[in-house]
């Protein structure tokens, strides 16, 4: 199997940290013009430089990822349309899209986690920072009856570990926050599974009857630093690799 037969049917993911993203930025100029005319003003209205980088360094990765998964040059990465729909008002606002490809992308801080699969696997990721707590009202809206009374649920760390998973499954149905957490169930985490190093174990699955493109996603958990949390969700339980920035540069 060649290198582009075993992208093209698995799954990828990269985390990057802003900092090494805005340097490859410095590194190779031609990063910049790869962003939309959209993108670009979108990013030029954010008032925080932090904030406008971390846009920036998102969406260059989001097109990167996808040339990668399509087999084209880096620096073509500007020619793909990048798309959001809304699933349920049709607005400008949903998943992330470019046609051809199945992406999925997030920003916490200053880390940014970007996924990409087949164009028929429908993914989602998400990353977030471990707060030092979580906001007032945080298990009525993101946790079951059942997790909140689940072992370890008392701590910040799993509580962020089944947010991050939850958006992740909304995040690969592009139902976003339209459908309340606290009503999709994480179950059948192995917590004692084995990670590789640059790859994930598919642990767990939603649990959610009442929203059946939801209900049996499958979860799983993504190495990254310990100051966050991060999770795939899939429908089809592809296999699961990093790659690195070096090698999306290079295409």
């Amino acid at each position: 199997m060649t290198r582009q037969q075993r992208i093209e049917t698995s799954i990828e993911y990269l985390i990057c940290d802003v900092g090494t993203l805005s340097q490859a930025r410095e590194d190779h100029r031609w990063l910049d013009s790869l962003l939309s005319p959209a993108e670009a003003a979108h990013s030029n209205r954010l008032r925080q430089a932090a904030d406008r980088a971390a846009y920036r360094s998102g969406h260059l990765l989001f097109r990167l990822m996808a040339a990668r998964r399509l087999g084209i040059e880096p620096r073509d990465a500007g020619e793909l349309t990048f798309t959001r729909t809304c699933r349920t008002c049709g607005g400008p606002h949903g998943k992330p899209q470019i046609m051809g490809a199945e992406l999925s992308l997030s920003r916490s801080g200053d880390m940014v986690a970007v996924t990409s699969a087949p164009s028929s696997s429908p993914i989602g990721i998400d990353i977030e920072h471990i707060p030092n707590e979580v906001f007032s009202g945080f298990d009525e809206y993101v946790l079951t009856s059942g997790e909140s009374l689940s072992p370890g649920a008392n701590t910040t760390r799993r509580r962020i570990e089944l947010w991050v998973a939850k958006e992740a499954a909304l995040k690969t149905t592009g139902d976003g926050l339209n459908v309340e957490p606290n009503g999709l169930e994480v179950v059948g985490t192995d917590r004692e599974a084995p990670l590789v190093p640059g790859s994930v174990h598919w642990a767990a699955s939603i649990r959610a009857p009442e929203h059946p493109e939801l209900n049996r996603l499958s979860l799983a958990t993504v190495p990254c630093p310990p100051s966050h949390a991060a999770a795939l969700s899939c429908a089809d339980r592809l296999p699961v690799t990093s790659t690195s920035l070096s090698d999306v540069l290079i295409g």
